[in-house]
């Protein structure tokens, strides 16, 4: 029996190959694509999911709130002294860990010579503990001790073979920063992808506790400084959420006394209702976490989500092509199911024999997507910067998957054409009555308009998207990205740095150079608190939170980033130092005031230091377009330089460089030349976006391709069906244009009406997307318009080649046999 179904499924998709290819590809591409997001999907919520003690692992984040108590910073990582004091107060805590990144260069010395230096961004000071929390693959050295001792370290391979080309390297030393050694303990291997931290070097935490380093007092006391990732592994049953519900009354203890002994917080002043405490389970930090100071860029879970919805619309697009071609070929097989109904077959028989059928076209459909799908994998790879294993055939739990998902895609996508073609009647299909399947017209045309439905909400999401982009490429910052290249700023060249400055800009082929503390693209993660402004005869605080700033005087003009009152700071006025303030519109806003000019020159409090107000600079977006534009405070403080901004001169970039190398080098020749362009880290803003936007346009353009394939099938079919119609038609004197017009208006009237399903499924979707930007576009009528116009013309040029041709045949051999 099953052989025979077997044999006779298979001439039926020989006998009908049209129909066939359009079927398997769509089918095909279609599974391609599951299997690809599959992939993706599965990996990022894996992430930090290969710790055995995942569960049970959390990390302590940190929020800040203004006086009416909104949320103006949310941080990953807390004060140093939380960690220690919690896991004193609470037994549920097993084991805590700190850790702390560095950007710092690391040096190889052979012979007094500098072998290699470079700038590693991803130095961890982390305490012993960390390998309780963590499972950290160690391949040498003993991690219970490997970091016990201050100036130790570990090397990831990747780091060991980079200065060492060995991992036989304990006992080694490098030198950091040029100021001390570190002596390698051992090697660990390197981190996965799906880690939310990747560190390269693991520093012992004792080292912190030399004075010259951090010092034990500022570990223990030092509550401002919220860099410390704080890790927790709780015992075994502990709840979570309990312990959380526990830190505010933890926070008035240690953090309210703290703030009143040693910063003058009154005697009713509560630490809880301007900072909170959280634990965030270590597997929600990929997905669910988007803090102000993440270590890494994280994915976003509404990424998964779109992802596996635009996954089982191109799988219900591909079915739902099935079903149509089916149901519309089933008038075609009348006569052979009267036939075997009158010798005997059971309507049992004729469902399994057309499931069969179904179930084959699916197999055929999951060997063509096997092979696009490793194809696809290289792509998804390079696309993504993921590494997803291309081998899916060595995978056996999915490809035991892919097997019963292509079962049962076969059966859903053949179950409702079974019946149809089983319930003929045998006495009217063998009197050449064809079989009612026109009367399941009304599924089919559900169908289409659910196929093209989808089709548009992705067309439209993909305008938008590029949209969006668009205009945040072409907005207007307030400041110059393109010629600018910045640099880390070392304080070796504190006391060079007049003739530094001097011997660079001497040079036409350099516009300007400034030093900041943080620079354009960044984050604003620097704060002093509220700021005091004259009114009247008096100082008077504010609510005004400011976020700071350090800055030179060259800072503003390296940029290009304009006054709108007051003057810049000045080498020649010596208080510019200490005691003068800038800040930016959005601070003078929400200090009230409006005749800028005349706050100028006037007293100003920030940071415990009255000086004097001496400008405002135009607004500028400091931070990516996701971010409201804040109020801003300027300071020049020399001891917190971390950036040097160089602006070089129109077409000179080259020689510019060449330059700017050279005068490093003779200042600083102990430091690496490292350089990136400020253009370049705001395009790596967007970058998350950039990809979203290739993704809409991939998936839509498979999903309208796989939608079109149907169109075409039951297009071709149609007219097939109406072969005779339209022969008469010219007969009688009708045009070209009158049969097309006859032959498209039932597809136009389909698509008319997916578009007023699918417009406002697409405003919804991309409104909730649009709103995770401060700036965005606003979504226009005609970007719906222009997604309908698409639908409609690419429904035309798919079913244009059949009624084209229909109508353009010689209607004498269409009723030769009439």
């Amino acid at each position: 029996m099953i052989r025979n179904y077997f044999k006779v499924a298979l001439r039926s998709i020989f006998r009908n190959k049209l129909t066939a290819f359009i079927n398997i590809a769509g089918l095909a591409l279609a599974i391609a694509c599951a299997i690809l997001i599959f992939l993706f999907v599965t990996d990022e919520i894996r992430y930090d999911a290969y710790h055995a003690k995942a569960d049970r692992t959390y990390r302590v984040t940190r929020s800040f709130h203004s006086q009416e108590g909104e949320v103006n910073l949310h941080l990953a990582n807390v004060a140093p002294p939380i960690g220690p004091l919690l896991k004193n107060d609470f037994g549920e805590i097993e084991v805590m860990a700190r850790t702390i990144n560095f950007g710092i260069v690391i040096g190889l010395e052979e012979n007094g010579e500098v072998k290699i230096s470079n700038t590693e961004d991803n130095v961890f000071v982390a305490e012993p503990a960390i390998f309780q929390i963590f499972d950290i693959d160690v391949r040498s050295g003993d991690p219970a001790k490997a970091l016990e001792r201050p100036f130790t370290v570990m090397l990831s391979e990747k780091a060991a073979e980079k200065y060492f080309k060995s991992r036989n390297i304990v006992g080694k030393r490098l030198r950091a920063n040029n100021q001390f050694d570190l002596e390698v303990t051992g090697v660990f291997k390197d981190f996965p992808k799906q880690s939310h931290w990747h560190p390269e070097f693991l520093v012992s935490f004792s080292t912190l506790e030399n004075d010259n380093v951090y010092g034990r007092k500022g570990l223990e006391t030092n509550w401002g400084n919220n860099a410390f990732g704080t890790y927790l592994l709780l015992e075994k049953g502990a709840d979570a959420k309990k312990l959380e519900a526990s830190l505010p009354a933890f926070l008035d203890k240690h953090f309210g006394n703290f703030a009143r002994a040693n910063w003058g917080a009154s005697a009713d002043w509560v630490a809880s209702k301007s900072t909170t405490l959280f634990v965030q389970n270590l597997t929600d930090i990929h997905l669910h976490s988007h803090l102000d100071d993440e270590l890494e860029v994280n994915g976003n879970i509404n990424n998964v989500y779109m992802m596996s919805v635009i996954g089982v619309f191109i799988i219900l697009i591909a079915c739902f092509n099935f079903v149509n071609l089916s149901t519309a070929r089933a008038t075609k097989r009348a006569k052979e199911v009267g036939m075997r109904k009158v010798v005997g077959a059971l309507k049992a028989q004729l469902i399994g024999q057309y499931l069969s059928e179904s179930v084959i076209i699916t197999f055929f459909s999951l060997v063509l997507a096997l092979i696009l799908s490793v194809r696809g994998v290289v792509w998804l790879n390079t696309f993504t910067g993921k590494e997803l294993s291309a081998n899916i055939f060595t995978n056996i739990p999915l490809m035991a998957g892919l097997v019963v998902f292509a079962i049962i895609i076969g059966i859903a996508a053949g179950i409702y054409p079974a019946f149809v073609i089983s319930s003929f009647n045998p006495a009217a299909t063998l009197k050449g009555q064809q079989g009612s399947a026109t009367g399941k017209s009304g599924i089919r045309k559900t169908l289409v308009v659910v196929q093209f439905s989808i089709s548009i909400v992705l067309i439209i999401a993909t305008l938008i998207t590029f949209q969006q982009l668009a205009f945040l490429n072409d907005r207007e910052l307030g400041y110059k990205k393109d010629q600018v290249v910045t640099l880390s700023y070392y304080n070796d060249l504190d006391n060079t740095y007049e003739g530094f400055h001097n011997t660079l800009t001497q040079s036409s082929l350099i516009q300007n150079a400034g030093r900041s503390s943080r620079i354009p693209t960044g984050r604003l993660l620097d704060s002093y608190g509220d700021a005091s402004i004259m009114k009247g005869d008096s100082l008077v605080s504010t609510s005004v939170n400011l976020k700071s700033i350090s800055a030179d005087e060259d800072f503003f003009d390296t940029y290009g980033i304009t006054l709108v009152a007051g003057r810049n700071f000045s080498k020649a006025i010596p208080t510019d130092d200490s005691l003068a303030f800038i800040v930016n519109e959005a601070a003078a806003k929400a200090f009230g005031w409006t005749d800028l000019e005349s706050n100028i020159d006037k007293d100003f409090r920030h940071a415990d230091v009255r000086g004097k107000l001496i400008g405002i600079v135009k607004d500028f977006h400091f931070e990516s377009l996701h971010q409201q534009i804040v109020p801003m405070v300027f300071l020049m403080r020399r001891n917190n330089y971390n950036r040097l901004s160089v602006t070089i001169s129109g077409n000179s970039m080259q020689q510019g460089l060449a330059h700017l190398e050279k005068t490093w080098k003779s200042f600083l020749p102990g430091r690496p030349f490292e350089y990136e362009f400020v253009s370049e880290r705001y395009r790596k803003l967007y970058q998350a976006e950039q990809k979203q936007s290739q993704l809409f346009t991939t998936f839509a353009a498979l999903a309208i391709f796989i939608a079109s394939l149907g169109l075409f099938g039951l297009a071709t079919f149609s007219t097939l069906q109406r072969m005779k119609e339209i022969g008469i038609r010219k007969v009688l004197g009708a045009s070209v244009g009158s049969i097309l017009q006859l032959l498209s208006k039932e597809i136009l009237i389909l698509i008319g009406i997916a578009n007023l399903i699918a417009w406002p499924v697409a405003w919804y979707l991309m409104d909730r997307w649009l709103s995770s930007f401060a700036y965005r576009v606003d979504m226009n009528l005609g970007i719906y318009i222009a997604g309908a116009i698409c639908a409609i013309a690419i429904a035309l040029i798919t079913v244009s080649t059949q009624t084209l041709r229909a109508a353009l045949g010689n209607p004498a051999k269409t009723l030769r046999y009439e």
